[in-house]
C-alpha cells in the first residue's frame, strides 16, 4: 500500500482525523514497530578526523549493530577509558585542553564506543560515537596512563555505521508514493500492520472511542509485530540444525 491508500483506509474508520493527525498516528505506530521488531535498518557515513574521538550521531538511531572503519569491521569496546579527550565545544572547558593529535598509523587496532552523555546546551539530545585506537601507554595525564588514544587517521566517509533507527516522518511536500515517510523503511508486506496500529490508536480518541474495535485492531497490530519479528529472524537463514543422538 502507498501513503494515499493507507490514509484513505484510515479515514474510513476515523473520518474526524485531519491529515496531520492521521500522519501522526501512522508515525506513532511506525515507532512502535521499529522499537519492538528492529526492522528499520539504515547505514550512516561519517568522516574520521585525526585527533577527534567523538562524533555526533543522528538522533533517530535506536541501536548500533556494527561499525566499519576503512571497510574493515571494528569491535565495540566494552568498559570505560580512564583518560577521555576533551571535545566539548559548547560550553567550552577553559580549564582543560584536548589531547594532542596522535601520530597517524593505519595499523593500529581500532574500536568503537557509544557515549550517551552530552553537554547541557545540546539542542537535540543524541548519542556520540567514539573511534578509539589501542596503543600501549599512548596517553598520559594527571599521573595516569591509558592504552587508548583518539583516532589517528583522517578520511572522507570512511566510517560506516549500521543501525536501527526511528522511521522518518511524513513531510508536507511528499508525494503519496510507497516510500513516503515511515513507509520507506517498513517492508511493503507489513504496511497493513502499520495501518492497524494507527486504526487502534484512533479508537482511543474521545470523538471515536470504541473499546471493542480498539481491542480488535490492537490485537491485529500485536499479531503483526510477531510476524515482523519472525521475518527478521528468518529472512537471512533457511532453518536450523537440530541435534540428534545416535
Amino acid at each position: 500500500m502507498n501513503k494515499l491508500q493507507i490514509l484513505e483506509l484510515l479515514g474510513k474508520h476515523h473520518p474526524h482525523l485531519s491529515n496531520t493527525q492521521s500522519e501522526l498516528y501512522l508515525e506513532s505506530a511506525a515507532n512502535i514497530i521499529a522499537e519492538e521488531t528492529l526492522v528499520t535498518k539504515r547505514t550512516w557515513l561519517l568522516n574520521s578526523v585525526a585527533g577527534q574521538r567523538w562524533y555526533n550521531l543522528d538522533s533517530a538511531i535506536i541501536r548500533i549493530e556494527k561499525v566499519y572503519f576503512n571497510d574493515v569491521m571494528i569491535p565495540r569496546l566494552i568498559g570505560d577509558i580512564n583518560i577521555d579527550d576533551d571535545e566539548f565545544s559548547t560550553p567550552s572547558d577553559s580549564s582543560d585542553t584536548p589531547l594532542s593529535t596522535p601520530v597517524a598509523n593505519v595499523h593500529n587496532k581500532r574500536y568503537w564506543k557509544i557515549s550517551s552523555y552530552n553537554h547541557a546546551e545540546a539542542s537535540i539530545p543524541s548519542d556520540r560515537l567514539g573511534i578509539i585506537e589501542k596503543v600501549n601507554n599512548s596517553v598520559k595525564r594527571d599521573g595516569r596512563t591509558s592504552n587508548y588514544q583518539s583516532c589517528s587517521i583522517s578520511g572522507s566517509s570512511n566510517v560506516r555505521v549500521y543501525g536501527i533507527c526511528i522511521p522518518p516522518s511524513f513531510v508536507s511536500n511528499e508525494t503519496n508514493n510507497e516510500s513516503a515517510g515511515p513507509l520507506e523503511l517498513i517492508p511493503p508486506q507489513f504496511h497493513e500492520v502499520l495501518l492497524n496500529g494507527a486504526i487502534a490508536r484512533g479508537y482511543k480518541d474521545p470523538e471515536n472511542i470504541n473499546a471493542d474495535l480498539l481491542s480488535f485492531f490492537d490485537g491485529q497490530f500485536r499479531e503483526g509485530l510477531k510476524r515482523i519479528k519472525k521475518f527478521e529472524r528468518t529472512k537471512t537463514t533457511t532453518g536450523f540444525i537440530k541435534p540428534y543422538d545416535f
